[in-house]
């Protein structure tokens, strides 16, 4: 069955109904500076600037807005992100060097509450280290920002080390990563395949083809062969862990080049359900189907009708100003655990980039023809 002709045109659209909303997100005189929504913004959200600024670029790019920018417009953003690498680091001893950071954001993340007596004593008995929301926050948005300048071709100006570069040392940090909660293990692991493959090879004391090899020996062993997800544990996790942290983890194997293990299996899984209506979940769901229908035709007709439902689900989260909320109606209001919106009824930058880059999917997989569009590697 072809798509709806009111779907079509709705996607047809898409293109200049974002450019017309993310016109109401620039600040003026600061080029690559976005605002995370229209109206509602507050604490962390009114000053900090880098992922808002990737999220912009993600949306310029997947509907090839990008290319209609002046070159001076276009080295004037890549220079924005490209200012947030810290040569200096942080305090003690230049600790995150050469890392990319938003002290706007930092200063806004809170404490996360206590885990409780019995996940922080499975977590200390499985060696897990706690997480510090501060250095998570960094790196994640380093591998944003690399991430985001390796789309268009464009390095840091300098080299980011601080990653595993040996054997030994990148198996020990996948080891310890939390892999019963496998959407943050798959995010963490994500990163660092971003690392090895655009900075390692920088770096004299790295083998990236080690690490890569290294990686996808580790990964291999973590896959679970009856449902095509990654986590350790005879229990298996709750739904959304499973299918976010798959999609981490294929986020981190097509960086590596590296084939999905049991993708029908997997295709299986995430067709048992569909997506819940947020952001972060819908766009997993897709990436899911998409990474695993390069490798194989397995329910591809099954897939395509699901795709065109998911494509009314996500117009729901679109609003009046045009812009897509990361959920329906309510504007995202936390990043990393800081406050940055009053989750508002309107778009919100992150909800767009999320969800503009599963339409771009959907659209490869519904065979579409929309030659503008093209999909990110985050």
């Amino acid at each position: 069955m072809a798509i709806a002709a009111a779907q079509k045109a709705w996607l047809s659209g898409l293109r200049d109904n974002t450019l017309t909303f993310m016109e109401t997100l620039k600040i003026p005189g600061q080029t690559g500076r976005f605002k995370p929504c229209r109206l509602g913004v507050c604490g962390a959200g009114e000053q900090a600037a880098l992922g808002f600024s990737c999220f912009a670029h993600k949306i310029y790019y997947s509907l090839g807005l990008w290319e209609t920018l002046s070159p001076q417009d276009q080295t004037a953003w890549l220079d924005f992100i490209r200012s947030f690498q810290n040569h200096d680091g942080l305090p003690p001893q230049g600790r995150w060097a050469d890392a990319f950071i938003d002290p706007h954001l930092l200063a806004g993340i809170r404490k996360p509450p206590p885990l409780g007596i019995r996940l922080t004593l499975q977590r200390f008995l499985a060696g897990i280290k706690p997480p510090r929301p501060q250095d998570d926050a960094i790196r994640a948005e380093t591998k944003q920002a690399i991430a985001t300048l390796a789309q268009v071709g464009a390095k840091p100006h300098r080299v980011f080390p601080h990653f595993p570069t040996s054997d030994k040392n990148l198996l020990y940090e996948l080891h310890h990563f939390n892999w019963f909660e496998p959407w943050s293990a798959g995010a963490q692991t994500a990163l660092l395949a971003v690392f090895i493959q655009t900075q390692a090879p920088q770096l004299q004391q790295a083998n990236p083809k080690n690490l890569v090899q290294t990686m996808g020996r580790f990964l291999e062993k973590m896959v679970n062969p009856q449902t095509g997800t990654y986590y350790r544990g005879k229990k298996t996790p709750v739904r959304g862990q499973m299918i976010n942290g798959a999609m981490k983890v294929l986020n981190a194997l097509d960086w590596l080049q590296h084939p999905i293990h049991y993708p029908e299996k997997l295709i299986d899984t995430t067709l048992e359900q569909g997506p819940p209506p947020a952001g972060c979940h819908v766009v997993d769901w897709v990436y899911v189907v998409h990474r695993c229908g390069l490798q194989t035709d397995h329910r591809k007709k099954e897939i395509q009708q699901r795709c065109r439902e998911i494509i009314d689900l996500i117009k729901t989260h679109q609003n009046p100003d045009l812009g897509f909320s990361y959920q329906p109606h309510k504007a995202q209001s936390g990043y990393y655990n800081a406050t940055i919106s009053q989750g508002l009824d309107e778009g919100d930058i992150h909800g767009s980039c999320l969800l503009i880059w599963a339409l771009t999917m959907i659209a490869h997989i519904l065979e579409l023809n929309l030659p503008e569009w093209k999909i990110i590697r985050p």
